[in-house]
């Protein structure tokens, strides 16, 4: 259930500071999703660390390499990995290749503009609840949504849905617990802002004895600049 569910968000603030302007936010959302540097593989080389129900298996990118050649397994679960686990591992890419492209469609799916309150604001950034737009009202009453804005930069540096209680989306299934938490950052110093980690958790049963625990957990580090 937690497969591919990749939603990623960014924010950033637009001139002056927006405490109280609250008919500025939905313009805050569509101003950050643009400055997001969604498509990073195409000048920066980095290392993706990614845990599932099939291990841990870290890898490393360059887009300098041939197409065939970008990615590279480094290990899984903290082995050397075989042959074959290499070649599975450059064919999953491949076939994955390019899922990026819709991710500024999947920022604008996840988050119900309208809804956006600031609920915290210190020195150091804005907090902000939102509810998830998702046409199921299980899902929507049952989670606590937040995004955080660091102001030294003005960006998100973390994005965290949760369940209070047991979701109830249909008949006979029950989600436990439901978790997704989202960071971002500069790939360096001087660099563009980047997604650094994804994490999503799901437990639940379906169909009354059909249990599910799933894991998916994507970590980026060691960012080289590989463009012109």
């Amino acid at each position: 259930m937690a497969r591919r569910i990749f939603f990623t968000a960014a924010f950033f603030c637009l001139g002056m500071p927006f405490a109280g302007a609250e008919e500025n936010y939905k313009d805050l959302l569509d101003e950050a999703i643009g400055n997001i540097e969604w498509e990073f593989e195409k000048e920066w080389a980095f290392t993706e660390t990614s845990l599932s129900d099939g291990g841990l298996f870290v890898g490393r990118f360059d887009p300098r390499l041939e197409d065939d050649e970008q990615w590279t397994l480094l290990s899984v679960d903290g082995k050397e990995p075989t042959s074959r686990q290499r070649r599975k591992y450059v064919h999953d890419k491949d076939e994955h290749r390019g899922d990026s492209d819709d991710d500024d469609n999947r920022v604008t799916a996840i988050v119900e503009p309208d809804s956006l309150e600031m609920v915290e604001e210190t020195d150091e950034h804005w907090l902000f609840t939102f509810v998830p737009a998702e046409d199921q009202e299980a899902f929507m009453t049952s989670v606590d949504a937040k995004i955080r804005i660091v102001k030294d930069g003005r960006y998100v540096d973390s994005l965290e849905m949760r369940n209070f209680q047991d979701i109830k989306p249909g008949f006979g299934t029950k989600i436990t617990r439901f978790q997704m938490r989202f960071t971002f950052g500069r790939a360096l110093d001087a660099g563009p802002i980047v997604p650094k980690s994804m994490d999503v958790q799901v437990t639940g049963r379906a169909l009354l004895f059909i249990g599910f625990d799933e894991i998916e957990v994507t970590k980026y580090s060691d960012f080289e600049y590989a463009g012109d």
